[in-house]
């Protein structure tokens, strides 16, 4: 993953979806695995970020998949906040690429 994601944070009692896409350099000719995991940096679960870790399966044909991971909202004046996202464990028919990604909550108070 070369990239990021940035978005506003939303109003308390809200909930964004930030959606971090993983991609293949070619399409899946079996099934491909990666495990991936949340980390806090300067954003905190559970109060900024729902912590999130589990495995996501590229079926054969494809060379797309996304990962979640729902951000909180609050009232809070505050810098931008960030977490990452972090991809490991690839199945023994792939090799990884860029393996971190970082969310970045805007603060919109």
């Amino acid at each position: 993953m070369v990239f990021g994601v940035s978005k506003k944070e939303g109003k308390a009692g809200t909930t964004t979806t930030f959606s971090f896409p993983i991609t293949l350099s070619a399409t899946a000719l079996s099934p491909v695995t990666v495990s991936y995991t949340t980390a806090n940096v300067t954003a905190v679960a559970p109060g900024d970020y729902l912590a999130k870790s589990g495995t996501v399966t590229f079926p054969t044909g494809t060379s797309t998949a996304t990962i979640n991971v729902t951000v909180i909202g609050d009232k809070l004046k505050e810098p931008n906040e960030t977490f990452y996202v972090k991809i490991s464990n690839p199945s023994a028919n792939a090799y990884l690429g860029d393996t971190l990604a970082a969310g970045t909550i805007q603060n919109d108070d």
